[in-house]
């Protein structure tokens, strides 16, 4: 194997990692922080924390989680391009799956998220409006979107980094000779 192959693969490797810890904060901040926030009251009584708070709390873990996603986006787009024009036979199926989670993690991040905080910074009452029901669960389905179509892309660059991949050879068996009489 040589320097640039090395190279190459090691660069794939980097990039399927971020992917995936993207991926698992996703997960772990969705399925994991988010319930224990949105209950911390059921936690922790006597500090009296209120929905709006909890709600406060859990976009400031958004915009952390924000700033991972941002970041990701613009390796995927250094990446797959990349990727995509040195590729004699491109996937325009990765390339239009990588190109919509790029345009929802900006939209999560760049449209939703504050838009979310701008209705918390109007207070309690604004949080508890239909209006602000609607940004939050239409942010909530991005959300879920995203982590599937960026699953997608991080198994289906899997699938063709092994196909590249060289294979290990066959160990061949000798072939036994038929006996004849």
């Amino acid at each position: 194997m040589n320097k640039l192959t090395s190279l190459i693969q090691l660069i794939s490797a980097i990039y399927l990692w971020l992917i995936g810890a993207c991926i698992g904060a996703m997960i772990i901040s969705g399925a994991v922080v988010a319930p224990i926030i949105f209950n911390a009251y059921s936690y922790l009584p006597s500090l009296g924390i209120t929905q709006y708070d909890s709600g406060i709390l859990m976009t400031q873990i958004f915009i952390k989680l924000n700033y991972l996603l941002n970041f990701t986006a613009i390796i995927i787009i250094i990446y797959e391009l990349s990727v995509f024009k040195s590729t004699i036979k491109p996937s325009i199926i990765l390339l239009g799956i990588n190109i919509l989670s790029i345009l929802l993690i900006f939209l999560f991040s760049l449209y939703y998220t504050p838009a979310i905080l701008e209705a918390q910074n109007m207070g309690a009452a604004y949080t508890a409006t239909p209006e602000f029901e609607s940004i939050h669960t239409q942010s909530e389905m991005l959300f879920k979107i995203l982590l599937v179509t960026l699953s997608i892309s991080f198994v289906w660059r899997i699938v063709l980094l092994s196909k590249k991949s060289p294979t290990t050879t066959k160990v061949s068996t000798p072939r036994t000779r038929k006996k004849t009489a």
